[in-house]
């Protein structure tokens, strides 16, 4: 590629499994300076701005998905110091649901304070979170695996959740509910046709992720609709593992991605 990119990749306590060098060498092939720097709020450093970015976290926090987080409501002192332990990994983000536009807002204003060199043209900055966030789109929040912009966030809790499980588990698992009996069994049965929490296959699947916010930096275009491109908008588990896993990018995309550097 011949335009000069360089990518700084941040963790907020994402899934154990993710490995950034994973990602890292994936964006390598395709000539993309990737560079980690770690953790993100220990990058951010300034207590000030930690308890700030705390602070509009847990008032970004969604309590009802089918009402839009507009206005932020008023702060809490308890919450925000949930936050900050949360931001220390005292105290573990899962359970918790993000408005995830709220967030990107916020880490955006820390990112382009801490460094402002590195904000525009030429420069990605991309967090691999575990926090679940999601979008108001269509009466109600969803959750999501990647929001592609400044920075670019990717949630290993997203790529658990927002994926939809095949049809038949939630028939058989509204079933079992309804009758009373356990539903850890079908967790079981249906173990490899989704991905877990800790799965071993979650960073090169979020590599595909993470090509797609460069992508979308490039070229200004989200998805690919190619079914086969690792670039594609996968709403079922079936389709994560078949494409951001199993596949590559199409002969399309990688030459928007040529035509843009």
């Amino acid at each position: 590629m011949g335009r000069s990119l360089t990518v700084f990749i941040y963790t907020d306590f994402p899934s154990e499994s993710l490995d950034i060098d994973v990602i890292t060498e994936r964006l390598d092939r395709f000539g993309i300076s990737a560079k980690s720097r770690g953790d993100l709020f220990e990058f951010l450093g300034n207590s000030d701005i930690r308890f700030h970015i705390a602070d509009i976290l847990a008032r970004s926090r969604i309590t009802d998905i089918e009402n839009p987080l507009d206005v932020l409501p008023a702060d809490n002192e308890a919450q925000a110091d949930s936050e900050l332990r949360k931001m220390s990994g005292l105290e573990s983000v899962r359970g918790e649901f993000y408005d995830g536009l709220w967030m990107q807002r916020i880490l955006h204003g820390a990112l382009s304070g801490r460094n402002p060199g590195e904000t525009g043209r030429g420069y990605i900055h991309m967090i691999f979170t575990g926090r679940l966030f999601g979008t108001y789109d269509g009466r109600r929040y969803h959750a999501r695996v990647i929001l592609a912009g400044s920075p670019a966030l990717i949630s290993t809790s997203g790529l658990v959740e927002a994926p939809a499980k095949p049809r038949e588990y939630y028939f058989i698992k509204g079933g079992l509910v309804r009758s009373g009996q356990d539903v850890s069994e079908l967790d079981i049965m249906y173990k490899g046709r989704y991905v877990e929490y800790d799965d071993p296959k979650i960073s090169p699947i979020l590599s595909s992720y993470a090509l797609q916010a460069v992508y979308y930096e490039l070229t200004g275009g989200e998805f690919c609709g190619d079914t086969g491109c690792c670039l594609y908008n996968s709403h079922w588990q079936v389709e994560v593992l078949k494409v951001q896993y199993e596949g590559g990018i199409c002969e399309k995309c990688l030459e928007a991605l040529r035509e843009a550097g």
